[in-house]
């Protein structure tokens, strides 16, 4: 396998890289990547269906860039695992071979798509990217693979039934649908567990993890994370599917609470 052998050639290569360079070189990728998205993008974006069809030449190569503990919990038929949280992550990506395809997943997408990015910039020419991650491939009922050692995640855990009485509340009703592997669920994290405290009075704050809840998430149709959700008397009143500063959900939570005590 692939990722295999570039196991075997770093573990060959120099290792007397000194820690001063092995961090510069992480910090110049980190840099990169965080900046990426605002970069032109040369890789080509593929749906669900496209990238299924793409991909069903077993020559090619399908990487998956997840952590471990997401890989095993459900991955797609041949694909390879690269955790893209690992500090030699872009040393390991540039020993693939440049002369085949290579397409690439995650969650949601932006953890490949930095990939994707960082991989042209360095020549490779033949990049795809699952748009949306393995959230749409779900969705769409295409088929993974579950290792019989996956530990299933339970934490934050919903299936349809708690979700209806969640909306049954009397009290206004705010859901946080996070994944635990996202960046930006877990930057928002802290706010979330303030808000909780201080809004205790007024409106229950609920944290819902899509990766232990892949039932539910598949019915309710939620194709990415982070995805905040509003109720009132169980009707959504407000949803977005980005991250939000505290002083606009304060000003959000403000305005309602002040209109249901008149």
């Amino acid at each position: 396998m692939i990722i295999s052998n570039i196991d075997s050639k770093e573990k060959g290569m120099n290792t007397g890289l000194s820690s001063l360079k092995r961090y510069t070189f992480l910090a110049a990728l980190c840099t990169f990547m965080f900046s990426a998205c605002g970069q032109e993008r040369s890789f080509k974006q593929l749906n669900s269906i496209e990238f299924s069809k793409a991909i069903e030449n077993s020559e090619e190569i399908v990487l998956d860039v997840r952590t471990p503990k997401e890989f095993k919990s459900g991955h797609i038929k041949n694909a390879q695992q690269l955790n893209f949280y690992e500090r030699n992550f872009g040393q390991k990506l540039l020993m693939l071979p440049k002369d085949n395809a290579i397409y690439l997943y995650c969650l949601t997408g932006s953890r490949s798509e930095n990939a994707a990015s960082f991989l042209v910039q360095n020549g490779y020419k033949k990049v795809y990217n699952l748009q949306r991650g393995i959230m749409d491939w779900n969705l769409k009922n295409l088929p993974v693979i579950k290792d019989a050692d996956a530990v299933s995640d339970v934490e934050n855990k919903y299936d349809m039934a708690q979700y209806q009485e969640l909306l049954r509340t009397e009290q206004l009703l705010f859901i946080d649908f996070y994944a635990p592997w996202c960046a930006p669920c877990r930057s928002m994290m802290p706010m979330i567990d303030s808000l909780k405290v201080e809004y205790k009075n007024d409106i229950k704050i609920v944290k819902i993890n899509v990766d232990a809840s892949k039932n539910l998430v598949k019915q309710l149709q939620i194709a990415g994370v982070p995805y905040l959700a509003f109720f009132k008397n169980g009707e959504m009143i407000y949803s977005k599917n980005a991250t939000l500063e505290k002083e606009e959900l304060k000003t959000l939570f403000d305005s309602h609470i002040k209109n249901s005590k008149r």
